[in-house]
């Protein structure tokens, strides 16, 4: 199985030779890792090794559970957490909590483990996307009411949805330009290919298998594989298919820039009883699209404040108390500007 040096650990054992980028031997097949040798590996700028299947399941559980991956995945967590919206609730260190049982659970798992890792070294931007969209999910599902024992199973589904993406060709996952047919059609193949690796690995909930398989399914009928419609599409894979819009269109992929958070939305809540179930959109604006009070925000004129009031409605548009001027000079006498009222002015970024 080949994976990233960045998750080798000691005791595991190279399936084939490794050389050096001018072709000199570095480490023989058979050889097992030491913490030195990977270093040196580092140091060398390999970037993946090839090790036998049978030396990673000698590996301890926990002691994968203590890697880079899921130490990885935390960080990532907490990265898109500050940076939605909503950040300043009291409920985001349960969301952390939540989050890291998630991760515990899933690299517990060895067969889970094996293709997250397969995930992260074919396009380390899957395996931050799918990170990304466990989370919002996970906001998404606790508006919704859901109780612990329902947001880890969504959670899960939500961190797996995209792993079908391990059998898409890399020159098709980050080509730069649009797709041609053929490839679209390739790359819409991952949720049949995700259903596939899901349901093969026992003890695996057939929900987390169907989020995979159903997550561009669409409310109008006009998603892939199976053009399901609206009640037939299950809420896990309804609540996935917003988060996995909402994220990808918010950072920046190789084909194009991320878009602003609000013009996210506006396409969202565009789609709102066509492509996506409305009541979840609404529940998606409440929860992880609005400005939460207190929050620090940059407008696109340079001026920087906090988010004094909401306005009903339209969360994305709140009243911001303006305490830096474009210069970044502290102002004495701070004022206040409705964005509901200021069309023109959006906010740019949020900080802590």
């Amino acid at each position: 199985m080949i994976i990233s040096i960045n998750d080798a650990i000691e005791g595991m054992v190279l399936a084939e030779n490794i050389y050096s980028s001018d072709g000199i031997s570095l480490l023989r097949k058979g050889a097992i890792l030491k913490n030195s040798y990977i270093e040196n590996l580092k140091e060398n700028d390999v970037k993946n090794i090839c090790i036998d299947n049978e030396s990673f399941n000698k590996i301890s559980v926990e002691g994968l559970v203590k890697s880079a991956t899921s130490k990885e995945a935390i960080i990532i967590a907490k990265k898109i957490i500050n940076r939605l919206p909503f950040s300043q609730e009291k409920n985001i260190k349960e969301i952390i909590f939540i989050k890291e049982k998630i991760i515990d659970e899933l690299l517990s798992e060895k067969e889970i483990l094996k293709n997250i890792l397969n995930m992260k070294t074919i396009d380390n931007h899957i395996f931050n996307h799918c990170v990304n969209v466990s989370v919002i999910s996970i906001i998404i599902g606790k508006s919704l009411g859901y109780n612990k024992e329902e947001l880890i199973k969504l959670g899960k589904g939500a961190m797996l949805h995209d792993i079908g993406k391990i059998f898409i060709p890399l020159e098709i996952l980050n080509k730069p330009g649009k797709l041609t047919k053929e490839e679209y059609e390739i790359v819409k193949k991952h949720t049949t290919f995700g259903y596939e690796i899901l349901n093969k690995i026992s003890g695996v909930d057939e929900e987390l298998a169907n989020i995979s398989l159903s997550h561009h399914e669409r409310y109008d009928g006009l998603g892939y594989p199976n053009s399901l419609k609206a009640g037939d599409i299950h809420e896990f894979s309804s609540i996935v298919a917003v988060s996995d819009v909402y994220d990808a269109l918010t950072s920046d992929r190789i084909y194009r820039k991320k878009v602003k958070n609000e013009e996210a939305v506006e396409y969202l809540f565009n789609m709102k009883w066509k492509q996506f179930d409305g009541n979840i959109i609404d529940k998606f604006i409440e929860s992880v699209a609005s400005y939460s009070i207190g929050r620090k925000v940059i407008l696109n004129t340079g001026e920087r404040g906090i988010v004094a009031e909401g306005n009903k409605g339209v969360p994305t548009r709140p009243i911001v108390k303006i305490n830096y001027d474009q210069y970044n000079n502290e102002i004495k006498k701070p004022y206040y500007i409705d964005l509901l009222e200021n069309k023109s002015i959006l906010i740019e970024n949020t900080f802590n």
